[in-house]
């Protein structure tokens, strides 16, 4: 039988990978509403929250470690404003800006403007733990499956 990969046992890549996925499930059902239902916030499609057609999209992209895992630097959006549309930025910074308001997405901005910083594995694994139990919560909170 394999053996199961831990966070202590993991590898770097593997840990960026783990964290990507921890991370889009928040953004992505943090999103939804009590049915597991987001609406897109560029064009207004409705999808499930877990069907494939809504993604953890970055208006800096996920090159910039600095605000790859930054909430203010995301949204759930539906795949295809985030991939044939580019993230549509005209409308995804005015949701971004309906979110988190300008002076967050301003400290955000001058983060995502500093040198480029990959985190270490500790971060990695931290940042991973915190996630997951932010996930736990929000299903358990609004009945969602993954």
């Amino acid at each position: 039988m394999a053996k199961r990969n831990t966070l202590d046992t993991m590898g770097k890549r593997q840990l960026i990978k783990a964290l990507d996925s921890e991370f889009s499930m928040f953004i992505r059902m943090s999103a939804a509403d009590d049915n597991g239902y987001v609406a897109c916030p560029t064009c207004g499609r409705v999808y499930l929250w877990n069907s494939g057609d809504i993604h953890c999209s970055h208006y800096y992209g996920r090159a910039n470690f600095n605000v790859r895992w930054d909430e203010r630097n995301v949204i759930a959006q539906c795949s295809y404003e985030n991939t044939w549309m580019e993230g549509n930025k005209p409308e995804m910074i005015d949701a971004l800006v309906a979110k988190w308001g300008t002076d967050e997405l301003r400290q955000m901005r001058a983060i995502a403007k500093l040198p480029n910083r990959h985190p270490d594995v500790f971060w990695l694994q931290e940042k991973i733990r915190e996630y997951r139990a932010k996930n736990k919560k929000l299903r358990e909170e609004k009945g969602l499956r993954c």
